[in-house]
C-alpha cells in the first residue's frame, strides 16, 4: 500500500515540476491569471462557495481587498478577526470571559500564469495554519502541495467567517479532527499532503461536479509524521441545481494515539485504524438556507457517528435567524451504564445533543455581530447552558 502511494505521488509531482518550470520561463506579465478564488477552502469549489474575500457584502455593496504587485507576483492581502463574550452555567457553576477567538492573516500570490501560493497565519495562537502551492493544469485538474484542510465534511472546510454558528458543531469538531478528540488532539482538520482537485461537466451554467482526492501525513497541522503511514481523503460534490449541493467524503488512515483511548481499547502512542465517511446537503432557497450532514467513524474497534442540521432564515436585509441541532455519539456500542462508568472515571462524555438558536446582523460587508444561546444535553453528565456573542471583522 505504501509503495503504491509513493508511486502515486511521483506520478503527480513529476509532470507538475516539468510544466511549472516551462510556465515560469514563458510567463507573460501581461496575461496573468486571476488570484485564486478558493483561498480559505481546502477545495477549488467554484461551483459551491465564494472565497473568504467576497465580491460583495450582504447588502450588495462591492468589496475590495488590497492587491499589490511585488516583484514578479501579484499579491492579495486580507484577513479577519473574531472576538467573543460568553457566559455559561454547568452544575450550578457560572463562568464568563471576553476572548479574542481568532485573528487570521492571509496572503494569496499569483506567481505565474498557472501557479499560485497561499499562506494563513493565526496571530492569536502564533501558529501557521496553511501554506501551499497550487498548479492548475486545467479547471478539472489542479494540484495542491503543502499544508491545508483535508477534504472531509462540508462544515470543516468552510471558513468560520461563513458559518452561522459561532462554534463548529460538536460532531464535526470530534469526527473531522478539528478539536475535542483526545486521540488526535486539536489540529483543526489540517494536514500536510498532496491533493488533486477540480471541476468538471459544465452544463453551460455551472460545473456539475467537483472532486478532491489527496494523500496526507496523518498526524495533523504542524506535526511531523509519527507512524510512517499515510491517510487518504477524498470528496465528491454534485450540484444538480443552481442552489443545491450534494456531497460525500471519506478519510481512511492510521492514527497515532496522543492519549490512551477513553474506552480502554488501546494505550497512548498506539497506531490504530482511523476511518471516516460522510454525506451532506446544502440548499440555498432564499430566504431559507439549509445545510445538513451525517458522519460515521471508526477508531481501532470503536464505532462513532454524528450529524447536524443547520437552518438560516433571512428576516430582513441584514438580519438572519438561525437554528441548529447536533447529535454526537462517540461510541455506539456502549450502554448507558457503561457511559456512566466512563464519565465517572475520566469525565469523558460519550453521547450528547446540542441545540443552538441565535440571531446574526451584518452591519458592513462581511462584518457581523452574532448572539446565540447554546443548550448541551449529554446522555450522562451535566447539562450546559451558554450564551455567546461574537463580533467579526473581515478586512
Amino acid at each position: 500500500m505504501i509503495k503504491k502511494i509513493h508511486l502515486l505521488l511521483l506520478a503527480i509531482l513529476l509532470p507538475m515540476n516539468v510544466l511549472l518550470a516551462n510556465d515560469i520561463l514563458n510567463n507573460d506579465s501581461g496575461d496573468v491569471a486571476p488570484i485564486t478564488k478558493n483561498v480559505d477552502f481546502a477545495l477549488s469549489r467554484t461551483t459551491y462557495a465564494p472565497s473568504t474575500v467576497p465580491a460583495e457584502d450582504a447588502t450588495g455593496a462591492p468589496y475590495n481587498s488590497l492587491n499589490l504587485e511585488i516583484g514578479l507576483s501579484r499579491l492579495k492581502l486580507f484577513g479577519y478577526a473574531q472576538s467573543l463574550y460568553y457566559y455559561s452555567r454547568t452544575n450550578g457553576v457560572d463562568k464568563n470571559a471576553l476572548d479574542v477567538q481568532r485573528v487570521i492573516l492571509m496572503a494569496d500570490a499569483q506567481i505565474a500564469k498557472r501557479l499560485s501560493f497561499f499562506m494563513m497565519f493565526d496571530v492569536v495562537k502564533s501558529e501557521m495554519h496553511e501554506y501551499y502551492a497550487q498548479y492548475e493544469f486545467a479547471p478539472f485538474a489542479k494540484v495542491r502541495v503543502g499544508q491545508y484542510k483535508q477534504p472531509f465534511t462540508l462544515e470543516s472546510i468552510l471558513s468560520p467567517t461563513y458559518l452561522s454558528t459561532i462554534n463548529f458543531d460538536p460532531s464535526v469538531l470530534y469526527l473531522a479532527g478539528i478539536a475535542s478528540d483526545p486521540l488526535m488532539g486539536n489540529y483543526v482538520a489540517r494536514d500536510a499532503g498532496v491533493m488533486l482537485t477540480g471541476d468538471f461537466l459544465n452544463n453551460g451554467e455551472r460545473h456539475l461536479f467537483n472532486y478532491s482526492i489527496g494523500v496526507f501525513n496523518g498526524p495533523g497541522m504542524n506535526r511531523k509524521e509519527n507512524n510512517n503511514q499515510k491517510d487518504l481523503s477524498g470528496m465528491l460534490q454534485y450540484k444538480p441545481a443552481k442552489n443545491i449541493l450534494l456531497e460525500g467524503s471519506f478519510l481512511a488512515g492510521t492514527g497515532h494515539a496522543q492519549a490512551p483511548s477513553p474506552y480502554g481499547v488501546f494505550p497512548k502512542d498506539y497506531n490504530y485504524a482511523r476511518h471516516r465517511w460522510n454525506v451532506g446537503l446544502e440548499a440555498k432557497l432564499s430566504p431559507l438556507y439549509l445545510r445538513a450532514e451525517y458522519i460515521q467513524g471508526y477508531d481501532g474497534g470503536v464505532h462513532s457517528r454524528g450529524g447536524y442540521v443547520n437552518m438560516l432564515y433571512r428576516v430582513f436585509k441584514n438580519c438572519d435567524l438561525m437554528l441548529n441541532w447536533d447529535n454526537l455519539d462517540k461510541n455506539t456500542h456502549t450502554s448507558r451504564a457503561e457511559q456512566q462508568a466512563i464519565y465517572d472515571s475520566n469525565g469523558f462524555v460519550t453521547r450528547l445533543n446540542t441545540y443552538t438558536a441565535g440571531v446574526m446582523w451584518w452591519f458592513h460587508q462581511r462584518c457581523r455581530l452574532q448572539g446565540q444561546y447554546i443548550y448541551t444535553k449529554p446522555r450522562v453528565g451535566a447539562i450546559s447552558r451558554e450564551f455567546v456573542t461574537q463580533l467579526q471583522l473581515v478586512f
